[in-house]
């Protein structure tokens, strides 16, 4: 999880430190602890679960990476759990490489300087299967987004900074610097990102204090270039982000209905805004004085990630238990769905011919998998 787990992390350690070794807390084991990040592998029937244990249910410290087999996929069968450090992010999956890719921001000492990046074998036929070894990165790296160029991966942090690793031969990250100066004058700065999604050479991330950043990633290692193109200012709160081939798909909450406090998605064109270069400024954008955005769609209670599918938007709400369901044609809400306590993380599954079938959705504060049947929108199995 994100910001929330941000702002609280002193307090869970002094918490933890009172309590190690009372038994409060018990062995995470195999159990699902937080499934804060999903993905699958459709071709070999797979999930890939990370449970960062945010929630703190079990030993503080302790987080895992899990294997599912998914060949029925309204059963999940569990074939190999990873114990890792608390607090980890997102999943990039490298199908062809058979490694997978977790950014861990779990840090014991409230002074530290750097995160890291978990590098998992999942080829099942290795010897090494489950094992993983770890590269450092910057603070709170959450987010990961994979590749441009080949082989390229890019890694969210609250260091002001958007890291890369080349995969390829991975080794101490790269970053590009998120801080500077404004055409319309003063500094963006405290510029912690959270989510990111692409339309290469550009980059489009949630800030934690308010807007997204177009970032132009041609411009890694370019000591000498302003990274940030424009900065959407008027998007409070954003959480999830996702892109559909021209728009933006950006979860927030704020004044944005009729001037009322609601959550929303709201849906941006970001066509308009096309890379640059030799620029020394970024361009503060205000999407509403712009024309830019299209659409503001009311959802639920404390809303987190947004995924696309073909016909569907869906939004995870974690204050109401449910998921939103929107056509992407209309912008309309066709469908709330209940699912399990404190929806979060979603994935969507395909089946080998590469059709959409099914939502998982990972439940942050039950600890289960809700799965959704796209056909039906109705939950037709939950796991455990």
């Amino acid at each position: 999880m994100k910001r929330p787990l941000i702002s609280s992390i002193l307090f869970i350690f002094l918490l933890a430190s009172c309590a190690q070794g009372t038994g409060i807390f018990p062995q995470l084991g195999e159990q699902l602890a937080t499934p804060s990040a999903m993905t699958f592998d459709a071709a070999a029937s797979r999930l890939y679960v990370v449970n960062s244990n945010a929630e703190v249910l079990y030993d503080w410290t302790q987080g895992s990476f899990q294997v599912f087999d998914v060949t029925d996929p309204l059963a999940p069968a569990l074939i190999k759990s990873v114990p890792t450090a608390s607090f980890s992010g997102q999943i990039y999956l490298d199908q062809a490489a058979g490694m997978a890719y977790v950014p861990n921001r779990y840090s014991p000492d409230a002074g530290a300087t750097e995160d890291r990046l978990y590098i998992f074998d999942v080829d099942e036929a290795s010897p090494g299967f489950g094992s993983f070894t770890e590269q450092p990165a910057g603070l709170n790296a959450y987010a990961i987004d994979c590749c441009y160029p080949a082989d390229r991966a890019w890694v969210t942090t609250s260091e002001d900074g958007l890291q890369y690793f080349d995969l390829a031969a991975i080794g101490p990250p790269g970053s590009l610097a998120l801080t500077c100066d404004l055409d319309t004058g003063g500094s963006l700065t405290q510029t912690a990102v959270n989510h990111i999604a692409r339309n290469d050479p550009q980059a489009f991330l949630s800030r934690e204090y308010g807007g997204v950043l177009v970032v132009n990633l041609d411009k890694a290692g370019d000591a000498g270039s302003v990274p940030v193109d424009y900065w959407i200012s008027d998007i409070p709160n954003p959480e999830g982000i996702a892109f559909d081939g021209s728009r933006i798909w950006v979860v927030g909450e704020g004044n944005e209905c009729d001037g009322d406090w609601c959550r929303f998605v709201q849906v941006v064109d970001v066509a308009p805004l096309v890379p640059r270069t030799g620029n020394t400024t970024a361009a503060r954008v205000d999407k509403d004085d712009a024309g830019l955005l299209i659409a503001t769609i009311e959802v639920g209670k404390n809303p987190q990630e947004v995924l696309l599918s073909t016909q569907y938007a869906f939004v995870t709400n974690q204050d109401d238990d449910t998921v939103t369901v929107i056509d992407r044609a209309t912008y309309a809400v066709v469908a709330t769905v209940s699912v399990g306590e404190a929806p979060f993380s979603l994935a969507l599954y395909l089946t080998p011919a590469g059709d959409e079938r099914y939502l998982y959705v990972g439940n942050v504060e039950s600890n289960t998998l809700s799965i959704i049947d796209i056909s039906t929108l109705a939950v037709v199995a939950t796991y455990p």
